[in-house]
């Protein structure tokens, strides 16, 4: 015989309305007809549930001799032919999944930690660099990505990437620059730590070492922490010395040079618009890229600007842009010396807040052009006055001078 299934995996519940019920019963009985939960409401009318497999063979033992109306369906068959039947249910769950399973192949979010002397903006410019940025696929080589930012940013003594869910998390560990303080309870110098022109020594604690002008290299010590003692007791010699050593302090000043080089150029490019233009879109969905109006762009020289419409990160990167390229006519002017000394006096003061303490001061500042065959050198010579003493703590069998 064959198998019917099980009331698990289809069942059906039908209302049957006719005469002579207890009749009908009795032919299920003998056709092997399994029913359950039998309800007889009254004389014409009773409702019972029967696999799907049995429901097939009912119908052909009631023929049309009774009216039979299927209630509801139960069982995972019978759900998964709902499912089947509703063709948009399907295409709109296969949908859901690739658009779940695409997003997750994309960063939307990259956080930072660990920076304190680096900006967050100079680590996301190198992070796009190395090409890890919001709306990027996460096919990259963290290795590769990770050696990039040690060759461009200063001071970084270890950086971590890793992925967490859609999220990369930067963790970054800057080197420690400030020397350690030596302990009170022990002699030091205050040496040089930087070279320079000594312009003035203010000895608060031990002896002063070197004389004003003096030029000084690293380590060179300005006040010394070894002070000679003259005996004064009565019926010694006058000539008599000893030392001790003491915890030197105070401050030192010196006159730091700074040699600086900058090239401008000798022309300003002017860009004349010849009136001819393209316009078109540029869309980015994904790892899917087009700009239709590059693709008919055939000028020479020409400008390119863009204007951001939609730009979305989740729950897939999309990027939609209107394009203009702007046909020109490109031509040259001498730049007047004026100009490029703003523009140098510009580099000049990114470089000092780069590289120049804080605290220091600025004595003297000269700038000397030299012209070249299509560019200008610039010579700039800086004279500060920072502060540049360093305690070194005195070893045993140390001698300052």
């Amino acid at each position: 015989m064959r198998d019917r299934g099980s009331f698990l995996e289809h069942c059906v519940k039908i209302r049957v309305e006719g005469f002579q019920q207890q009749k009908l019963l009795t032919e299920c009985v003998k056709a092997g007809i399994v029913l359950r939960q039998i309800l007889i409401k009254n004389e014409i009318e009773m409702t019972f549930i029967l696999t799907n497999w049995d429901y097939q063979h009912f119908l052909k033992l009631v023929k049309n001799r009774y009216r039979v109306t299927v209630l509801y369906e139960r069982g995972y068959k019978a759900v998964i032919h709902r499912i089947l039947r509703k063709k948009s249910t399907i295409i709109g769950f296969i949908i859901f999944v690739l658009l779940l399973f695409y997003q997750s192949s994309f960063v939307s979010e990259i956080r930072i930690t660990g920076y304190e002397t680096i900006t967050e903006k100079a680590v996301r410019d190198s992070l796009r660099e190395a090409g890890l940025y919001e709306g990027c696929s996460k096919n990259l080589d963290l290795n590769k990505v990770k050696l990039h930012i040690y060759q461009d940013l200063d001071n970084i003594t270890w950086i971590g990437v890793k992925y967490t869910g859609n999220m990369a998390k930067v963790s970054i560990v800057e080197g420690v620059k400030t020397p350690t303080p030596v302990d009170q309870s022990k002699p030091c110098d205050v040496v040089a730590g930087k070279e320079g022109y000594l312009d003035k020594v203010i000895a608060r604690e031990g002896k002063v070492a070197l004389n004003q002008g003096t030029y000084i290299k690293p380590g060179d010590v300005l006040i010394t922490g070894v002070v000679p003692i003259t005996s004064t007791a009565f019926g010694t010699s006058g000539s008599a010395l000893t030392e001790r050593r003491v915890h030197a302090a105070g401050e030192a000043y010196a006159k730091i040079p700074y040699r600086l080089f900058f090239y401008q150029e000798k022309y300003d490019l002017l860009k004349e618009p010849t009136g001819r233009e393209i316009y078109g879109l540029r869309v980015e969905f994904g790892n899917w890229k087009i700009n239709t109006a590059k693709c008919l762009n055939n000028y020479d020289s020409a400008v390119y600007k863009e204007k951001v419409l939609v730009k979305t990160i989740r729950p897939i990167p999309l990027l939609l842009a209107a394009v203009q390229i702007q046909e020109v006519e490109l031509s040259r002017q001498e730049r007047s010396q004026a100009e490029m000394k703003k523009e140098v006096n510009r580099l000049v003061r990114s470089t000092i807040k780069e590289k120049i303490p804080k605290n220091a001061q600025i004595l003297n500042k000269s700038l000397k052009f030299s012209s070249g065959e299509n560019i200008i050198g610039v010579a700039i010579m800086l004279e500060t006055l920072e502060e540049i003493g360093v305690e070194k703590e005195i070893t045993v069998g140390e001698s300052t001078n």
